[in-house]
């Protein structure tokens, strides 16, 4: 009856997660037994580090747990530097008693995947790196500069690729398709279909999501407006409804702020909007 009840608390936590609680809700799996939930804990981390690096827990974090998070190569970061930045807030936390744990830290960072001139901007203007961990960079950017093959370990390549959506549009009426554009290919993916067709909707992403916000549907049926909120997992390629704003909100304006979705302004008919929402 216990493990029932200790597996359900696993499956609640699990649909919980969020960068805020992440770290926490994987020690409580690991403490608990709860090998299923620490393992999707974890690749929550792994996937979702930039946001994870800005909370609380992450500065919490020991330094070797610190040093055992940044070696991973399932990190899922834009670029090296987002990891090298999170160590050094996570110094600045307590420096007194956490700077002498960076030299360490950074050799855990990809710091050859880092570019020259990031790595020349920081021996410039980071004194406050301390003077081992500066030399440790003066080193590897000397590598970089003379072309030395790096002995650390290779860059990390990225789990989910950097893709550029576009979603809806108008072509003599509103449209519901779904593409995504691939720089690395050069080229255009056709993707699942929005649940409804919509023009002057917003668009952001948010924690690996894409978000599909308001908008107006133009047919030869009539048109109308739209307070839908509509997400898009690309892991699955398949949209799921979210809470509706509080008003249709045509032609507007999204904004992400610490992982919130703000619904700025818009139109519904002929009145225009000058409210704010967020989700």
């Amino acid at each position: 009856q216990v493990d029932a009840v200790v597996r359900a608390c696993c499956a609640f936590l699990g649909g919980q997660l969020h960068p805020s609680n992440a770290i926490g809700i994987a020690a409580l799996a690991e403490r608990l037994g709860c090998l299923e939930l620490h393992q999707k804990a974890r690749e929550y981390i792994y996937m979702n580090f930039g946001e994870v690096s800005k909370q609380e827990e992450f500065l919490a974090l020991s330094h070797c747990q610190l040093v055992t998070l940044v070696s991973r190569d399932e990190l899922n970061v834009r670029c090296e530097s987002e990891v090298f930045q999170a160590c050094v807030a996570w110094v600045q936390q307590d420096r007194a008693a956490r700077a002498p744990f960076l030299p360490a830290l950074l050799r855990a960072v990809r710091c050859h995947a880092l570019t020259p001139r990031f790595l020349r901007a920081q021996l410039r203007r980071r004194d406050d790196l301390g003077h081992d961990a500066l030399r440790y960079l003066a080193r590897v950017f000397r590598d970089l500069a003379l072309h030395r093959p790096p002995r650390a370990p290779p860059a990390r390549t990225p789990r989910v690729r950097q893709l550029i959506y576009a979603a809806g549009g108008y072509l003599r009426q509103s449209l519901s398709c779904l593409e995504a554009f691939d720089p690395l290919e050069g080229s255009w993916v056709a993707l699942a279909a929005l649940q409804s067709p919509r023009s002057g909707l917003g668009g952001c992403a948010v924690g690996g999501l894409f978000y599909a916000v308001g908008g107006r549907n133009n047919s030869p049926e009539g048109n109308t407006d739209s307070a839908a909120v509509d997400c898009y997992n690309p892991m699955t390629d398949r949209w799921s409804p979210c809470a509706p704003m509080s008003v249709p909100r045509n032609r507007i304006g999204v904004g992400v702020i610490d992982g919130m979705i703000y619904a700025v302004g818009g139109s519904h008919g002929c009145t225009h909007h000058c409210s704010v929402e967020r989700w």
